[in-house]
């Protein structure tokens, strides 16, 4: 027989228990390697966390200081807008006003009278005599 055989026929007990605890102290070392790399994960995820917590955070706050500028924009515009209707309806109220004195003024000039016998000498006369009257219009 060989050597091989023969150291392998007589220490093959030995030999089966080495090589069981070679691969146990591999297989530890796997384990521990594999659980190593896991706690770095887990440390790096946790700053990931922590970082976007952070910014979740920020984001929030500017999304209610943003939400606060809107707010105070639509205050800003709705009196606005409530002020022109309020100066629309003052001037048309105004215009109103404007239009009923033209009204009853250019009713008065229709009913006035021209002595029809004066021709256009009594119209001019009559003018010249309203002038300061019919330079307001």
């Amino acid at each position: 027989m060989t050597v091989l055989g023969l150291i392998l026929t007589r220490y093959w007990k030995p030999l089966t228990v080495f090589a069981l605890v070679a691969a146990l102290l591999i297989y530890r070392g796997i384990l521990v390697r594999e659980r190593d790399r896991a706690r770095g994960q887990v440390a790096e995820l946790s700053q990931q966390n922590a970082a976007l917590r952070a910014s979740n955070q920020a984001f929030t706050s500017e999304i209610t200081r943003q939400n606060a500028a809107v707010a105070q924009l639509k205050n800003q515009a709705d009196a606005a807008a409530n002020a022109m209707a309020a100066n629309e309806r003052a001037a048309a109220l105004a215009g109103l006003a404007a239009e009923n004195q033209a009204q009853q003024e250019a009713s008065a000039l229709s009913r006035a009278t021209i002595d029809p016998s004066s021709g256009c000498d009594g119209a001019i006369r009559w003018a010249n005599a309203r002038a300061a009257e019919l330079a307001t219009w």
